[in-house]
């Protein structure tokens, strides 16, 4: 009988692990299935199957396949169609098409077309879109056999966050998901859940283009014949650096998104669309590389931005690397690529559906197939800052390219709710590094009532669940909706409990209990949601404020944004002007370094609860970090462009700590981060090597006076030892945390040399024993007069094994020692308790005495921070390296040319060489350059990595550090990070 449950069980789970994998498989992976259980975000009060989920997985997978395998009948979209092209392939007019039909065959929809002969991009159009919008209330809802669906109306309020929270990563690698042989699932055009009026959208801004200042100095020096040809050794240098990393990537990685340097091998983090190819294009270009550029904008006709190795899209990741790299080089190139432009317009017509939210802010990671895209969604509550705010200039550029203003309507809301925001955070003019993009606030929770909650989180937890608890005389009522029995036993417990009470308080306590009940029966339920703008994320109390990592590019688009435009919104250089101002004030700090000469500036991190603008509400973290070195070039093209010259001093200490921060080391790369001791004055600033053994120890007074409990003791054992055949009379010991106990061990008919020997074998042993004994010392007194077996048998369970027959005695010290010797013994005596009658001669053999423990001495506090210095290879006024790899960053040699072209001062050349030659000798490997984990060691061990902004950024911006000046100058070109765009919308 067992046997046979026992094989129906195995039956059972087998039959589960089927339906599982079929599940599965229809979904495109189990990371995709685990969200298909999520509730839709839907109204609660809706019941329209066409707002519900696939009812079969049949219906899901005809859908998925009707997108990768083109039918013969050829059904129509929902959409309609028009196939008129721009009329002009460089230039596309203000007239566009609609948005095209879907296509069933990646092959067909996107050719592999030259330069020369590329088809215009089709874009939607938003006039059409117009005349078939439905009302911001109504949700689209399409059957998953691509007919159109009944329209669902559901009430204008924004929709609750039933979708719970995925944490998700920028860069994510899926193992063997290029090559694992299954059909792939295509993206589709679907019909948008909150779509926005024509009339609605935000236009790009018209009028007649600002003068604007420049930004590059005219005053550059002027170079002998010398100078010129060792710059131009150094140029071609850098070019045969970067020809060496693409060549590893051709050979190895094409078409994939990263080189393995080291093994040759390749990865693909980043949806597997040749990140590396589309993020290096515009560095081809200028690095005067022409055929691998022609090579490359080829392949990039191969790419299908319809379908990706990922479930989810990371927004901020794409649209930097893919959608910037794609538009820098069609820009660069002079239009002439119409691929580029196609390929752009394909990736943001997918991107565009990560917006479709009830408040119009997108979900930072997509989830873009159609199963899922089909459903509406919202913004997660609680985001990356940089990665909401740092869309602007791909999606405007885009914008201006193609006329299509839905574009920038896109990302101009995103900064009009940051600009509303801006002067309400918990530091005026910056925002946090973590955002509620929802547009939900959530119902602040119900008063804690006294006797409301839960038993394993204490009575400070609040569950909304729990039933009501209310007192009722002695007892407790408790009592749920609608149970009338419960509340029928508990009155009459109360009338049993309360008899011997009148029975006018028992009415009263009877008409108590009736009312509260009743109150909670028709208490009204709370909204789900409560339209709110962008905020603060829930239950964050204290929030932290940088402009380094996860809130950079915010910051560092805003006075480009302002350029892109041509000086026509005005909003983005208020916007900067009152952050640029709000980081100096809070953010900045001078750190203390040996060369006091040299007057440096770090941006830390700041933590508040917001409570006050007082010290102790604000923490600052004297973190340095490599992404924050931005912040130099940032404030130099803000100097220039809005006319802040005394920010040209605060741009060059910003630079010079990135610099120094390379020359720190025994590679000469900055870490990714470290801890700076930060001076209290930014003009005057002595090196203090006493506080930089402060910060380094900051727990040496603590270490030096707190003896632990086995070092206690051991000291009392050692007293015991030196003082054989004699009983202790000195008084008692004052220990920082409690009492000294003194033990003492006596037996029967043996001498205090056999009972001190034994103690002190007791002593060196197991220290939870003796502190069992402390404890039983403080119950001796209570126990005085107690029956003396329970007293033996109780001495037996703490002191250990009772093999030696010995009377356990115990004395308690007085702490003031105001007992005298004669008391003691006396008390000793007392307290003898007889356990055996064993005589002297048949007692067991003494064990040896053992010598006393002596601990090492404890380091003082210089000797700590000097072992720390030693170990950690700390370099002067710095704490502690808390990330010590270098994954080949581009934001210090970035701020650093910037410098250059504002300054024309050689000192940065200089530097950037230093930069460049430390760089290459520790990231050279075997098919290219990779990724170290220890800048701090003299061999670091690589990674085996090759980000795509190597070539994207940090290459590009040494070789144009040593171009020639007015080479793609900063008053022609918007430079973004990885890309050049046109500086300015052409008047």
């Amino acid at each position: 009988m067992l046997r046979l449950r026992r094989s129906r069980i195995v039956l059972v789970l087998a039959v589960l692990a089927v339906i599982a994998l079929y599940h599965f498989s229809s979904l495109g992976g189990p990371s995709e299935a685990s969200d298909v259980g999520l509730a839709p975000l839907t109204k609660p009060n809706d019941k329209s199957p066409s707002s519900s989920s696939p009812t079969t997985l049949r219906d899901a997978q005809t859908r998925d396949k009707d997108s990768t395998n083109k039918e013969s009948t050829g059904k129509k979209t929902t959409v309609k169609e028009d196939t008129d092209d721009l009329e002009d392939a460089d230039e596309p007019s203000r007239k566009t098409s609609p948005r095209p039909e879907p296509a069933d065959s990646p092959d067909e929809s996107h050719a592999d077309v030259d330069s020369d002969t590329s088809a215009s991009p089709k874009t939607p159009d938003s006039k059409q879109e117009a005349d078939v919008a439905e009302p911001k209330d109504v949700i689209n809802i399409t059957k998953f056999n691509g007919e159109p669906a009944a329209v669902a109306h559901f009430p204008a309020e924004p929709l609750p966050d039933t979708v719970p929270e995925i944490h998700s990563q920028g860069r994510f690698e899926v193992i063997g998901a290029e090559d694992d042989g299954m059909p792939k699932i295509h993206w589709t055009q679907l019909p948008e859940h909150f779509p926005v009026p024509t009339k609605s959208l935000i236009p790009l801004p018209t009028g007649k283009v600002k003068a604007l200042p420049k930004i590059q100095t005219s005053k550059f020096p002027e170079e002998s014949s010398d100078e010129k040809g060792a710059r131009e050794a150094k140029l071609d240098t850098i070019k045969k650096t970067f020809a060496f990393s693409w060549d590893g990537y051709r050979k190895n990685a094409w078409m994939h998104d990263e080189l393995s340097p080291v093994s040759g091998k390749f990865r693909s983090p980043f949806c597997g669309w040749a990140a590396t190819l589309v993020d290096a294009l515009d560095s081809l270009w200028i690095l005067d590389m022409k055929e691998e550029f022609e090579e490359a904008t080829k392949a990039v006709g191969k790419i299908d931005f319809t379908t990706s190795i990922r479930n989810d899209l990371p927004l901020f990741e794409v649209t930097i690397r893919y959608l910037g790299g794609l538009l820098s080089a069609y820009d660069l190139s002079g239009s002439n690529y119409r691929v580029l432009l196609d390929k752009a317009v394909e990736l943001a017509e997918v991107l565009m559906g990560a917006f479709d939210t009830p408040n119009r802010m997108p979900m930072t990671f997509y989830l873009w197939k159609p199963t899922f895209a089909s459903q509406p969604h919202r913004a997660k509550p609680r985001v990356v800052l940089a990665e909401l705010g740092s869309l602007t200039l791909e999606f405007t550029r885009l914008a201006q390219i193609t006329k299509e203003i839905k574009y920038y309507d896109a990302v101009a809301r995103i900064t009009d709710e940051f600009e509303r925001w801006q002067n309400h955070t918990k530091i005026p003019g910056l925002w946090p590094k973590q955002v509620d993009a929802s547009g939900c606030k959530k119902p602040e929770p119900a008063p804690i009532a006294r006797f409301d909650h839960s038993a394993s989180k204490g009575p400070g937890y609040y569950n909304a669940q729990s039933p009501q608890i209310l007192k009722t005389g002695n007892s407790t009522l408790s009592e749920k909706e609608g149970n009338p029995k419960t509340r029928k036993a508990a009155e009459k417990e109360a009338s049993d409990v309360g008899s011997s009470r009148n029975s006018r308080e028992h009415d009263i306590e009877k008409r108590q209990i009736s009312d509260s009940a009743s109150a909670v029966e028709t208490e009204k339920p709370k909204p789900d949601c409560v339209p709110q703008g962008l905020s603060s994320p829930p239950g964050s109390s204290w929030e932290d404020f940088t402009i380094g990592g996860m809130a950079d590019s915010i910051y560092e688009y805003l006075p480009k944004e302002y350029m892109l435009l041509g000086g026509l919104e005005q909003k983005y250089q208020t916007m900067y002007e009152f952050a640029a101002e709000s980081t100096k004030q809070n953010l900045l700090f001078r750190p203390m370094i040996e060369d006091e000469e040299r007057n440096i500036l770090v941006a830390g991190q700041i933590s508040t609860s917001g409570k006050s603008s007082s010290s102790r509400d604000r923490t600052l973290k004297a973190e340095q970090s490599h992404l924050a070195c931005f912040a130099g070039g940032m404030f130099a093209v803000g100097a220039r462009l809005f006319d802040r010259i005394d920010d040209i001093d605060i741009a060059k200490r910003l630079t010079d700590g990135c610099v120094w921060s390379y020359e720190m080391t025994p590679t000469g790369i900055m870490p990714e981060h470290f801890l700076h001791v930060p001076c209290d004055d930014q003009k005057e600033c002595t090196f203090n090597e006493t506080a930089w053994y402060e910060k380094l120890d900051p727990y040496s007074s603590r270490r030096g006076s707190r003896p632990s409990v086995s070092q206690v003791v051991l000291d009392n054992g050692e007293d015991t030892a030196e003082k054989e055949g004699t009983k202790s009379d000195k008084p008692g010991s004052k220990d920082l945390n409690r009492d000294s106990k003194a033990v003492t061990t006596k037996s029967k008919g043996a001498g205090d040399e056999n009972s001190d020997s034994k103690l002190l074998k007791r002593q060196l042993g197991n220290v939870e024993n003796d502190e069992k004994l402390l404890k039983y010392d403080e119950k001796d007194d209570e126990t005085e007069g107690e029956d003396p077996k329970a007293a033996s048998e109780e001495a037996k369970s703490i002191g250990g094994k009772s093999e030696d027959k010995s009377e356990a005695v115990v004395e308690k010290v007085s702490h003031k020692g105001e007992k005298s010797a004669k008391e003691k013994e006396k008390s000793v005596e007392d307290s003898q308790i007889p356990t055996s009658t064993t005589t002297e001669e048949e007692s067991e053999p003494l064990a040896p005495v053992v010598a006393a423990y002596t601990p090492p001495p404890i380091p003082s506090q210089e000797e700590y921070a000097q072992g720390r210095i030693k170990s950690e290879k700390l370099p002067k006024g710095v704490t502690r390296i808390t990330g010590s790899k270098y994954i080949l960053r581009p934001e210090a040699i970035e701020s650093v040319f910037i410098m250059y072209r504002v300054t024309g001062d050689n000192y940065w050349r200089e530097k950037g060489w230093k930069m460049f030659t430390s760089i290459q000798n520790a990231t050279r490997a075997e098919f290219g350059a990779s990724a170290i984990s220890d800048v701090m060691s003299e061999t670091p061990l690589p990674l085996d990595e090759m980000e795509s902004f190597w070539l994207a950024e940090t290459l590009k911006y040494f070789y144009l550090l040593f171009s020639e000046p007015d080479s793609y100058s900063l008053d022609d070109y918007q430079y973004r990070g990885a890309s050049f765009q046109e500086a300015q919308v052409k008047a």
